[in-house]
């Protein structure tokens, strides 16, 4: 099945077999003549889901529980071809300004997320729960975009909208609330964690790139937080 979708505001063409698949695209669904990307999923990226997800184990796992991850990681191979990578994080739109949460699995980035939510209400959308897309454009070479996606976690928060990303946050749990600004170089490490890396060599060089840039870019945060809702109005007042 082709499925044509519009995601990053990049015109993506999937070869698809299994509707289930092509479903869970439907927010992303775009009727275009000329895909800027022709993706199709080939039988090792089945194999490379199933080693990923489930080890050696369950090897006849069925492939329409795998392509909607082979669908994201072969796109994922390509998008620093148009400037962009996939970040790890749960990013959403406050007034109008991005701000993305990146942390370790287990960490906490959602829920401090959702603390958000309740204390800013209608201010706050989410744009995607666990993995955006962030992409520059060569007429604002220093405004990153954080995009939704239509792979945004187990809990499927997100949506089909784009943001400014002005913040990005590192999240530590911690039993006191209170946040340190960052400086660019104390933020490497810490987002080459977060950011997907793809395997062909010139893309891993131009992800590198991009990552500077997106560190260069933006205000870098880290937010040390307990679960409680003060961690949101002492995370929030210290970043805006």
């Amino acid at each position: 099945m082709t499925c044509k979708c519009r995601i990053a505001d990049i015109k993506v063409q999937f070869e698809l077999e299994y509707e289930r698949t092509v479903d869970s695209l439907s927010e992303f669904w775009d009727n275009f003549e000329n895909p800027d990307l022709k993706l199709q999923i080939s039988p090792e990226m089945f194999g490379l889901e199933r080693k990923l997800f489930f080890g050696e184990h369950n090897i006849n796992y069925h492939d329409k529980t795998l392509e909607n991850n082979a669908a994201f990681r072969v796109l994922a191979e390509k998008t620093p071809s148009y400037n962009a990578v996939v970040f790890h994080s749960a990013t959403f739109d406050v007034d109008g300004v991005g701000v993305a949460f990146a942390a370790h699995s287990g960490t906490g980035k959602t829920t401090h997320m959702m603390l958000w939510q309740k204390l800013l209400g209608d201010r706050m959308t989410i744009v995607n729960g666990d993995k955006p897309i962030v992409r520059f454009f060569e007429d604002e070479p220093e405004q990153p975009y954080a995009y939704g996606t239509p792979w945004n976690g187990k809990e499927k928060l997100g949506c089909n909208m784009r943001t400014p990303l002005k913040h990005i946050c590192f999240i530590e749990r911690s039993e006191t609330n209170y946040v340190e600004k960052m400086e660019k170089k104390e933020a490497i490490d810490r987002i080459f964690n977060q950011v997907y890396m793809p395997k062909d060599p010139i893309a891993v060089m131009n992800t590198m790139q991009l990552i500077d840039r997106l560190l260069s870019c933006c205000n870098l945060w880290i937010i040390h937080c307990n679960m409680e809702m003060q961690a949101a109005k002492t995370a929030y007042e210290a970043v805006f």
